[in-house]
């Protein structure tokens, strides 16, 4: 079995104890000699005309168009009308996110069995390193942990100083404001297959793997307007019964007038956490 920081899932990680661990579980990796890992790349799409361009622009920077795999969830809008990765429909009528768990687990697993590295990232996440650490690919090159568990941020639109969203540029160079949110400090590179809880935000055996400073960058919110229209759509999908009693994926319902503005400003989804602004970087300009 790879290996796991000391990190056992605990309320309030010790960051700096995680770093060291890392800095010398790693000190002895040299890329000169280091042999090649083979590594893909999957997600699920629905209808996403302004996510998925940003997507697939960013990590296919990481990875090849033969190792990256879009499990399309009958889209019909011509947001997957692009080159540059496997196209593999699935089939299922309503917004059910045990069978999207399910799917998604399973092709893990079989990626798992052909590959190295399996990273998994929704249409709207972007897994990124701090930048003063280098980029995606060079983090790839070198991990060999059993999976890693990134930190969550979420990008938040603040449309008194900040523009409509331009898909001509940088998401970071027209957003300046995340929040810390550990519901999205999830655990999506893998070396072995993994079993996830619904929702795909947490592992089944409750394990977590914290690296400090691999980010996992949420763009659901980066525009107030597309995050509105994007609710609209899929508020108007069918969804299986358990779906609404149970209240998974709440917000996808939260669609009109000051309820949206309300739930975009001030819910992070985990009950009892305040959504705090915080500056981004500058450093964090360029990376998506």
């Amino acid at each position: 079995m790879a290996s796991v920081s000391p990190d056992h899932g605990g309320a309030l990680p010790n960051l700096q104890a995680l770093r060291a661990w890392r800095e010398e579980h790693y000190a002895g990796y040299d890329p000169a000699t280091a042999p090649r890992r083979t590594r893909a790349l999957f997600t699920i799409v629905r209808d996403e005309p302004v996510f998925f361009p940003i997507w697939l622009r960013y990590y296919s920077q990481f990875f090849a168009a033969d190792d990256i795999y879009v499990l399309d969830h009958a889209t019909s809008d011509g947001s997957l009308d692009l080159p540059g990765f496997h196209r593999v429909p699935v089939t299922n009528p309503a917004i059910d996110n045990e069978w999207m768990r399910n799917t998604v687990q399973a092709f893990q697993h079989d990626l798992t069995s052909r590959y190295d590295i399996v990273v998994h990232a929704d249409s709207d996440e972007i897994i990124a390193p701090d930048p003063t650490f280098g980029d995606l690919g060079t983090y790839l090159d070198r991990v060999d942990e059993e999976f890693v568990t990134c930190r969550g941020f979420e990008l938040l639109h603040r449309p008194d100083t900040e523009p409509d969203f331009d898909p001509t540029r940088r998401v970071l160079e027209q957003r300046h404001t995340w929040y810390a949110n550990p519901l999205y400090n999830k655990s999506l590179i893998t070396t072995e297959p993994v079993e996830w809880q619904i929702g795909i935000h947490r592992r089944v055996d409750g394990r977590r793997n914290l690296d400090p400073d691999l980010y996992l960058l949420h763009l659901h919110r980066m525009d107030r307007e597309i995050c509105r229209q994007r609710h609209l759509t899929r508020s108007a999908s069918p969804s299986v019964d358990r779906e609404v009693t149970s209240g998974i994926g709440y917000q996808n319902r939260i669609v009109d007038g000051e309820a949206f503005d309300t739930w975009f400003d001030t819910d992070t989804g985990v009950p009892g956490l305040a959504l705090v602004p915080q500056s981004i970087p500058k450093r964090w300009r360029k990376v998506v």
